[in-house]
């Protein structure tokens, strides 16, 4: 019996991995997902566990080199989003990767930004970086991520007080400043959250060397 879910993580990586471990432990394993939903399988409880990679800063050749090298290390992938986009056909810029990963297109690497990965549970640790500097390094471009999600935002926002940007209603604009700046906390949460997570390993690599 399947099990859809309809669901967006403003923390896309660390709170989406420990929700999909949480539903494989009551029983449910990932068959599909798409920008908003997800559709689970019934299984055998704590039976799959699951790890989330971020891929987003990589070009779409590299990024589907290393799908497949994990997939032929066992690992069954999925590709994910971590923004809501729904252009189709169109080229997008990601101001947080470098080089060529700066440009995503679809069909191609846009809204695939993440990897889910699943394997069936058995009893090693599922952590693919165990360097700290290699965990140093993703943190880093999630935080780039985060933090050009809250900047694009607040720009939003600041562009419904210049008069003639936003050609709505006094109550409209009000209702997208609003609607902003709950989208600016969400966002934010996890930016303060990652940029921790990065303190912290750079305290930590300091330590080791």
């Amino acid at each position: 019996m399947s099990k859809i879910v309809f669901r967006y993580f403003f923390d896309f990586l660390n709170d989406q991995e420990k929700w999909l471990n949480r539903m494989a432990k009551d029983g449910y394993r990932l068959k599909k997902c798409g920008k908003l939903i997800y559709v689970f399988d019934e299984c055998s409880q704590n039976e799959y566990e699951y790890a989330v990679e971020f891929v987003g800063n990589q070009s779409y050749s590299k990024a589907k080199d290393y799908r497949r090298y994990l997939e032929s290390m066992g690992f069954h992938t999925f590709t994910k989003n971590i923004y809501l986009n729904f252009s189709y056909g169109k080229v997008s810029w990601r101001p947080y990767a470098k080089g060529i990963g700066q440009i995503a297109t679809s069909p191609g690497g846009l809204n695939k930004e993440l990897l889910i990965l699943e394997k069936k549970r058995d009893g090693e640790p599922f952590e693919l970086h165990t360097d700290i500097h290699d965990k140093l390094s993703i943190y880093k471009t999630v935080r780039r991520a985060c933090v050009w999600a809250v900047l694009m935002i607040a720009l939003l926002s600041v562009m419904t007080f210049i008069p003639d940007v936003v050609s709505v209603s006094l109550p409209m604009a009000w209702f997208l400043r609003i609607a902003l700046l709950i989208f600016f906390s969400l966002f934010f949460i996890p930016t303060v959250k990652y940029s921790s997570l990065v303190k912290y390993l750079k305290e930590e690599s300091k330590i080791f060397e």
